[in-house]
């Protein structure tokens, strides 16, 4: 995988397809790395390229350092960067759950770099006590500071455990392979660095209301009440939003739903090209 070096942090990343053409960015969920897309890609591959970074604490880049808690505001600039790197103009960005949040950092600190935005269950946390729902939110703070608590006290299993079966049903931790739980298992305390930004994401409803780039928001059917409401938010809070459920999924519909998650994303890319073109023409 290449590398940069971006605010003292080495990134990995993946970059395939022409370097003409639409080009398409892949923020992945929090817990994995890049790798995460290795089902929706090449179902996006052909005349489109693709770039999927590891962001901080994840896969290949290195983990967060310093005196301050993680932010998808550090994500967003470690993105930012790349893109200034590889020179790619603007681009359609497609993040999911943790890379959902980083998206959002993205279109609002950096709205020139984004011409078309894809949010797949986002995880928004603090939207839910803006909107007046202290019941889902509360809920939803109990688990992170859950993970965190027996992530800084050693006890990982435990962490993950409550984390994979609260998202993935009862009994999904036990299904996994050893291979799997290692992997997981090896990115506590970089997800514990992770929890910590979803709780301190910025991102407010007004905000959502300034976000201009063409968006599309993704649920799963089947997902948790948690996401679905996040999702409702941002599909009425910003402009024009479009939405797509995707029958039978729940949170983690790249990985189970790749062919409906990758017809998604090429419907929305063609749409929001299209309207860039006329910006541009007009």
């Amino acid at each position: 995988m290449p590398a940069i070096t971006v605010n003292g942090f080495h990134a990995k990343y993946t970059d395939t397809g022409p370097a003409t053409g639409e080009t398409i960015l892949l923020l992945h969920a929090g817990g994995t790395s890049s790798a995460h897309w290795r089902k929706v890609a090449p179902l996006l591959d052909g005349d489109v390229r693709l770039i999927a970074p590891d962001l901080i604490g994840f896969g290949a880049t290195d983990s967060w350092r310093g005196d301050r808690e993680l932010t998808h505001d550090d994500q967003a600039d470690l993105v930012a960067g790349l893109l200034d790197h590889l020179d790619v103009g603007s681009v359609h960005v497609v993040g999911h759950s943790y890379g959902g949040a980083t998206a959002t950092r993205l279109a609002l600190r950096y709205p020139e770099k984004i011409k078309g935005l894809v949010l797949i269950e986002p995880v928004l946390t603090p939207l839910l006590r803006q909107s007046g729902d202290a019941k889902l939110f509360q809920a939803a703070r109990i688990l992170a500071y859950a993970f965190i608590t027996d992530a800084e006290a050693g006890r990982s299993e435990a962490a993950w455990r409550r984390f994979i079966d609260n998202h993935n049903g009862e009994g999904t931790w036990n299904g996994l392979s050893d291979k799997a739980r290692d992997r997981f298992l090896a990115m506590t305390m970089e997800t514990a660095d992770a929890y910590k930004s979803n709780m301190n994401n910025c991102t407010t409803l007004v905000d959502l209301s300034g976000i201009a780039a063409p968006t599309m928001v993704i649920c799963g059917e089947a997902t948790c009440k948690t996401y679905r409401r996040i999702c409702a938010i941002v599909r009425e809070r910003v402009p024009g939003c479009a939405d797509r459920c995707i029958d039978g999924a729940g949170h983690m519909s790249p990985l189970t739903h790749p062919e409906t998650v990758a017809v998604a994303i090429k419907a929305h890319v063609d749409v929001a090209s299209w309207r860039a073109m006329h910006k541009a023409a007009a």
